[in-house]
């Protein structure tokens, strides 16, 4: 699976956030609101106006790199599983002139690259803007390599 920053490609779909846990799924034809592998709730593209993540960011390069080696370390040292899952973020998703928002699980502890999230919020809008390029969604490998040099640009 291709990853970068709150961007993972999955099956037939970008999932945004961590498919674990809660997290939005991008299909060709719809946005689908997920709490792991169960659907709670779709909404059709033609009635998204916008979507905003709202979760931690840095501006150091490889954030889950240091969150990862920080928290082996913390490990190693107590001898025991520290229970250290990311604190939940939130997405909100204006649906037909009404804002929604819903709980967003992170990938990692510590925040995601700032460049990442502006490059993902680059990348949504132009999905809702531009609706023929939507059919991308189901090869989601190539629209994170997208978001990564929007995420440059």
């Amino acid at each position: 699976m291709k990853r970068y920053g709150p961007l993972i490609a999955v099956p037939g779909a970008l999932a945004v956030g961590d498919p674990g846990r809660h997290h939005l799924r991008l299909t060709p034809d719809a946005v689908l609101f997920r709490q792991g592998a169960e659907n709670v709730g779709i909404v059709a593209w033609a009635q998204v106006e916008r979507i905003l993540l709202d979760v931690p960011t840095t501006r150091f390069r490889l954030p889950g790199l240091v969150s990862t080696i920080l928290l082996g370390a913390l490990t190693f040292v107590t001898v025991s599983d520290i229970d250290a899952d990311p604190d939940d973020g939130s997405i909100s998703i204006v649906i037909d002139g009404e804002q929604r928002t819903s709980p967003l699980s992170r990938h990692h502890v510590g925040g995601y690259w700032a460049p990442t999230v502006e490059g993902a919020h680059r990348l949504l809008q132009h999905l809702i803007d531009h609706p023929d390029q939507r059919k991308l969604l189901a090869k989601p490998e190539a629209l994170v390599d997208v978001a990564a040099a929007l995420a440059r640009a």
